[in-house]
């Protein structure tokens, strides 16, 4: 009894069933071997396939495939060439028109693919974004490798060998044989869109006998200048400047795109936007042009949209380096190159459909099986779902109704998914969630520290204990073996000096003084931004402004409306978004010191003691701690040559006490 429809294979033999070979064309499509579909089938208790039936049948729908994925290159090959004159392309003396195209090459290995021993290359239209050509690279077949083993002599097959040299040159090699084809089609690619990670165009240059122009694919160099300031980040240590952090390295990123954007076609206009992108992210607007920098209209009120807090960058030494990478994107000749603003993803979306088929976690490179695989992915980028039915037409196979109405759907699917993927909002979408993970793993990975990096775990002594303490719900009672493996996460218990108490006393003179401070943020790390103080009278007055030496957080700034900010190119710190003048705090303390000395020496007195007194709102909290902390030894012994003390309100306890 049969069980499928039968269908001619050969000049002679038996008919094929029709069943095998849809098993095979389905294999072929979804990227999967003999061994994978014996196994599904084996899970269904469904008869399994003969490798050497599998292995015939995907000979006769490679041979098909490959017919099917030519046909389709013809077609684009003529209908960008018609596209191009339309468009105003016209005919040389010989009859050639101009195309532009992309080009890039893949790998079927993961990584780098530098020593892969097979690859593929396709030349795409940038009207029609489908593939034109195409070719594989193939450097070594299993059935060869086998001969050269058992010294046999070989049988007359279809050896796919075609690459002798490394697997670097398989890219240039390509190029050199796609664009050369061209001609047969009256077609000249002479503009061509690619990354710079190889010699293409000099090799094109030698071996291609029309002049061929080379674009540079904006999103490649997008990524490498991305990795280049990872590795600055991670290699150049900074003292006195800005964090190169993950948030800053997307800032600067986005200007070199937003550059290439809104200078397309003008080079000279790029070339300008490209060098004033690390000055204005510094501070130094001097060369920004209006249009695009807000801080040529308000530059007082003036904030970074996407740079940490809204403040400008600093540091001499990370400007230069910076300013290093970026001066290799502005000389004429990558200029030139960019500003087409062109790129070759189409390439990347063909890379990843023959993916699919044809799994880099796989090798398919030992036999034909690789030319096969690859020719579905270019059918299907051409022809979309469409070209399954179109192969087993060829083949004189009823596609049938199910296969019809999933072809349907999925050619649908396809379509859709682009255009909902091309819209301006899915794009901003798309930002708007990647900053929040960005902003949510940056967070998480602040509290956990390194724990994930390379040769982080090399050098660790297994003896210290690095472990992290989990989170302990303090509902549950804790044992003392527990209580004591906690100890050992906590520092040492320092004991806060406690200061020395003095008593009013009516045989001395106070000379009492209200002082009070605003800084740039609170807890121990404050840095005070203006000290101010008046004594009793008011005759006497003290007021100054001081820089510190980092910014004013968020939180402080709403408070005392202080902020410092990047003016000409200087750290100016502002009040109410006004610059003021202000001093280091070396000198602020110096003149802290002579006021205070003025004002004893204003009081009369003939035989009594002087006692000055420092006191304000709260200021034995904060105000007194962060002035000592800043003025280091130098003040207290001052402060004690002066006779000043500091006023310190009992808690209610005390009171009471002394009640």
């Amino acid at each position: 009894m049969k069980t499928s429809l039968e269908h001619r294979s050969g000049q002679r033999g038996p008919l094929t069933h029709n069943i095998n070979s849809r098993a095979v064309l389905g294999c072929l499509h979804t990227g999967i071997g003999e061994t994978h579909l014996n196994n599904l089938l084996s899970t269904l208790n469904v008869p399994t396939i003969n490798p050497v039936t599998f292995k015939c049948r995907e000979r006769e729908i490679g041979a098909a495939e490959e017919k099917v994925a030519q046909t389709s290159c013809l077609q684009n090959m003529a209908l960008e060439r018609k596209l191009a004159v339309e468009n105003g392309a016209k005919e040389d003396a010989e009859g050639f028109v101009r195309v532009s195209c992309s080009y890039d090459m893949g790998w079927q290995k993961r990584g780098k693919g530098h020593n892969s021993s097979t690859g593929h290359g396709a030349v795409m239209g940038l009207k029609t974004g489908k593939v034109m050509d195409y070719t594989t690279r193939t450097k070594a077949v299993e059935f060869v490798k086998m001969l050269k083993k058992t010294g046999k002599k070989a049988k007359i097959h279809d050896c796919r060998i075609n690459h002798f040299a490394s697997s670097k040159v398989m890219e240039p090699l390509a190029a050199v044989d796609l664009f050369t084809p061209s001609l047969k089609s009256n077609v000249k690619l002479s503009v061509y869109t690619g990354d710079d990670d190889s010699t293409t165009a000099a090799h094109i240059k030698q071996k291609v006998s029309y002049p061929v122009e080379k674009w540079t694919d904006i999103v490649h160099a997008k990524r490498s200048l991305t990795t280049r300031l990872y590795n600055l980040a991670q290699r150049g240590k900074f003292t006195n400047s800005s964090v190169l952090s993950q948030r800053v390295i997307s800032y600067l990123v986005k200007c070199f795109s937003y550059c290439v954007s809104q200078n397309r076609g003008n080079s000279l206009a790029l070339q300008k936007a490209l060098k004033n992108i690390v000055p204005h992210a510094f501070g130094n607007h001097a060369s920004c042009d209006e249009s695009w920098c807000r801080a040529k209209q308000d530059p007082l009120n003036y904030k970074h949209s996407d740079l940490p807090y809204g403040k400008d960058l600093f540091g001499d030494e990370l400007q230069k380096s910076v300013q290093t990478i970026f001066d290799d994107y502005c000389t004429d000749l990558v200029v030139e190159k960019l500003a087409p603003a062109a790129n070759s993803q189409r390439n990347e979306a063909l890379n990843s459909i023959i993916g699919s088929k044809n799994s880099k976690i796989r090798y398919y490179g030992g036999s034909a099986s690789n030319d096969f695989r690859v020719a579905c992915g270019i059918s299907q980028a051409n022809l979309g779902y469409n070209y399954l039915s179109e192969t087993r037409e060829s083949l004189n196979i009823e596609p049938g109704e199910y296969c019809l109405n999933h072809i349907e759907k999925m050619d649908h699917k396809a379509t859709q998914d682009k255009l909902r993927k091309t819209s301006l909002d899915f794009k901003r979408r798309r930002a708007q969630l990647h900053n929040k993970k960005l902003k949510i793993d940056g967070n998480k990975e602040a509290k956990e520290g390194a724990t994930y990096q390379s040769n982080i775990g090399l050098n660790l002594d297994p003896n210290i204990s690095t472990q992290v303490a989990n989170e302990i719900d303090v509902n549950n009672k804790i044992t003392k073996e527990e209580l004591q493996q906690i100890e050992k996460f906590l520092p040492e218990l320092t004991i806060r000096p406690v200061a020395e108490k003095y008593l009013f006393n009516r045989n001395n003179v106070y000379n009492f003084i209200i002082f009070d401070t605003e800084t740039n943020t609170s807890g121990k790390t404050a840095e005070i931004c203006q000290l101010s103080a008046i004594n009793r009278s008011g005759l006497h007055q003290f007021n100054e402004y001081i820089l510190p030496s980092k910014d004013v957080d968020v939180h402080a700034s709403k408070v005392n409306g202080f902020s410092v900010r990047r003016i000409h190119g200087t750290r100016t710190l502002c009040k109410e978004n006004q610059p003021v003048s202000s001093i280091p705090i070396e000198q602020a303390i110096q003149n802290f010191v002579a006021f205070l000395q003025r004002t004893v020496e204003s009081v009369k007195s003939s035989d009594k003691q002087i006692c000055t007194v420092l006191l304000g709102h709260n200021s034995q909290v904060f105000d007194t701690p962060t002035l000592l902390r800043q003025g280091g030894n130098q003040l207290s012994q001052r402060l004690v040559s002066l006779n000043v003390f500091f006023f310190r309100q009992p808690s209610p306890d005390e009171e009471t006490r002394e009640k």
